[in-house]
This record gives C-alpha cells, structure tokens and sequence, in this order.
C-alpha cells in the first residue's frame, strides 16, 4: 500500500515537473499574449504539484505561494486584457510591470520568498528559485522597454539587491539564505531586461547553472541549514561539504569562479545606460559576500580541529562533488570568460 502511494506521489511529481517546463516552452514560442499567459499558468499550476510534498510544512508552504502566485496572475491578466483590447495602454504597462513583479518577489512584493521556501524540499526550492523566473523575465525583456520613464524600475532594482543581501544576514536556513540570494540577483536581472536582452540570458543561464548545482549537491548530502553540518554523520563527508562551498564564491560574484560572469555581464550590459543602479547592484552582491563567507566560517570552526584533509584520500580523489563543483566554479568560470571577452 505505502510502495503505491510511493509510486504515485513520484508520477505526479515527474508529471507535473514536465507539464512546467512545458509551459516555459510553450510561453517562449507564443506569437500572442494569451498564449504566453497560458504557458505561464500552466508552468505555475505544475510547479504547485511538483513541489507540493507530503509534509504538512511543504503543503502549506505551496498554499502560500498559490496565493501570492494568484494574485499576480489577477493583476498580469488584466494588464493583457487591457493591451490586446488596446484600452488604457499606461494602465496596462503598470499592471503587466506589477505582476511580473509579484511573481518574481521583487521590492516591496518580496515579503513571500523566505516563508515560501523554508519548508520546502530541495526539488521545490528549484522549482519556485529557478524554473519560475524565466517567463516573467522573458516578458519584462521583451515589454519593460515601452515604459517612458525607467528610474523607477531602476530605483526597485536597487531596493531589491538592496533588501536581498540586507536579508540574508545571520540566517541559518540555507533554503532561506538561497531565497534571499534569488531576491538580490533578481535587481540585476530586471536592470539587464531594460538594458541588453542577451546579457540578460547570459547572466539568468549562469546563475541557474551555479544556484542549481549548489541545490543539487546539498540535496545529495541532507544538508538544509548550518546544524546539518555540524552533525557528527557529516564528519566523513567533509572533503564533499568542502568542496561544495565554492558554489557560494560563485554566488557572490568572486573572482576567479563563475559567478563573476554575473558582474561582467551586468557591467557590460547595464553600465552606460544605468551607471547608478549597476553600482548599486555591485554593492550589493559585495555585501552578500559576507553571509556567503560566514557559511564558510561556521563549516570550519566547527570541524577544523577534529578533521584532517589528509584522511579518506581515496574519497577525496574520487569525490563526484570535488569534480562537479571544479566544472563547475573553476573550469566554466574560465571558459565563459574568455567567450565573453571575444
């Protein structure tokens, strides 16, 4: 009885990760407003069955971000109404701009990420992190230019860095340190999508490269916060944990890892259209660097004295997160940069 309702739980769940990407797909290839609408609702719909979970935490966690998600939805759809009947065209910019903003957690509509993702698995926390923001990104870049006066989404570009790396202080959930991490790369993200459509992609490819396989490596060691690392089951996965940590020198822009194709893409991108709000974004992200080291700090305080690099050479020489997170941080870093530089 309980390996069927395994089973189903694990279809519907591969279902309803299918149906979302479809949705994305289907938003991408739409000529018309309702179909990308369509494909919005149906990658959202899908995401909610996917990420749902069987803990009561994850389910009520998926029934708030259904609400925020809806609201949104209420507001981008009258906005599409407005445009395709060719009614109150400023009003529809505003409300196309405010929903997009709703469902991608910008300032002041922020306030949803972090209760959202703390309860969530893994899998859901890159659904609702990653998966969803490519459509209402891909709307912004191709509408956000009609607006008149660009300050003010550059002046919310800026509170969102702003708030997200102020957020991200002291917290000891990493699902929560992630969200707040999502919150400050979201300001360059919306800068870049009233600026340079391809170093938008560039920099969304990167951060889901760098984020998702952070995602995926702490999924694979059952770490969800700092008091998963100091459990003494851990020990012998320290050479993994470590390794795993340069994804948060990628996330915070430093050089030499791949993150710092994010700054390079927002710079070149961004800087001689909006000099104010890339160096505000730039502040920002040198600010999340400090919760990104404190992570690192907390990891080697607590197992410096009691364990040694030079044991378990063999896992250390074997280790598919060493060479994952090497790809990844170091070898990618290397090549993007030398492409972006041509």
């Amino acid at each position: 009885m309980f390996k069927m309702v395994g089973v189903l739980v694990s279809m519907s769940s591969m279902c309803g990760l299918f149906f979302s990407v479809v949705g994305v797909v289907l938003s991408f290839v739409s000529v018309g407003l309702l179909g990308v609408w369509v494909g919005m609702e149906l990658s959202f719909l899908s995401i909610i069955c996917f990420a749902s979970g069987s803990s009561v935490e994850e389910t009520e966690s998926m029934m708030k971000y259904f609400i925020i998600q809806v609201l949104g939805s209420c507001v981008c759809a009258m906005g599409f109404l407005m445009c395709v009947n060719s009614m109150y065209v400023l009003f529809s910019q505003f409300f196309i701009l405010g929903g997009m903003m709703v469902k991608l957690g910008v300032f002041p509509f922020h306030f949803w990420v972090g209760p959202v993702v703390s309860n969530l698995s893994w899998a859901g926390c890159a659904g609702v992190l990653l998966l969803q923001k490519l459509i209402p990104l891909w709307v912004l870049s191709n509408y956000v230019f009609l607006f008149k006066d660009l300050s003010r989404v550059e002046f919310l570009c800026c509170a969102t860095s702003l708030v997200g790396c102020v957020g991200g202080l002291n917290v000891l959930n990493y699902r929560v340190l992630l969200g707040f991490s999502s919150i400050q790369n979201l300001g360059p993200m919306v800068l870049l999508c009233c600026c340079q459509e391809f170093f938008l992609w560039v920099y969304v490819f990167v951060y889901m490269l760098v984020t998702g396989c952070f995602i995926m490596s702490l999924w694979n060691l059952s770490v969800y916060g700092f008091f998963d690392l100091v459990k003494e089951n851990l020990s012998s996965q320290f050479n993994s944990v470590w390794w795993v940590s340069l994804y948060l020198f990628s996330s915070s822009g430093l050089p030499p890892f791949t993150g710092v194709v994010m700054k390079v893409s927002l710079l070149l991108g961004c800087w001689n259209y909006m000099p104010l709000g890339s160096g505000v974004c730039i502040l920002s992200s040198c600010i999340s660097l400090f919760f990104y080291l404190s992570v690192l700090l907390g990891m080697i305080v607590s197992w410096g004295k009691s364990v040694s690099f030079l044991k378990n050479k063999s896992s250390f020489i074997s280790s598919n997160s060493m060479v994952l997170s090497l790809l990844i941080n170091l070898s990618g870093g290397f090549i993007m940069f030398l492409c972006l530089s041509l």
